[in-house]
């Protein structure tokens, strides 16, 4: 039983690395702040990274639809919640994760992995 809980697991990490392996830098830490603005821009700061925002419950911002939004939220909320850490990967903007603008947005965030077991 145990040895297919741990090809899964292998499984899954090759197939998340093979949707992943274009990422120019991830942050991975836990979630320290998590809110929604009035506007439904979803931001978000972890222990690597300062607050930003990187979609809208309503689409349109960013890469993420409206229904993705919420899922990311989601996965932000649980990791939040049990304190484990998540990984929010972003194209090269010419940022890194201690400098992403604060309070602002970052549409070039396009994955989301987290909270691991």
């Amino acid at each position: 039983m145990k040895i297919k809980r741990v090809a899964a697991v292998a499984v899954a990490s090759l197939a998340l690395f093979a949707s992943s392996a274009n990422a120019n830098y991830m942050c991975v830490g836990t979630v320290t702040y998590l809110g929604i603005d009035l506007g439904g821009d979803l931001t978000v700061g972890t222990s690597a990274s300062p607050i930003h925002k990187i979609c809208n419950f309503n689409g349109g911002a960013g890469r993420a639809s409206g229904a993705t939004c919420k899922s990311v939220y989601a996965s932000l909320l649980s990791a939040k919640l049990t304190g484990k850490p998540v990984a929010i990967y972003y194209d090269d903007n010419g940022y890194n994760c201690g400098t992403l603008p604060a309070w602002s947005f970052v549409p070039s965030a396009y994955f989301v992995q987290g909270p691991d077991n």
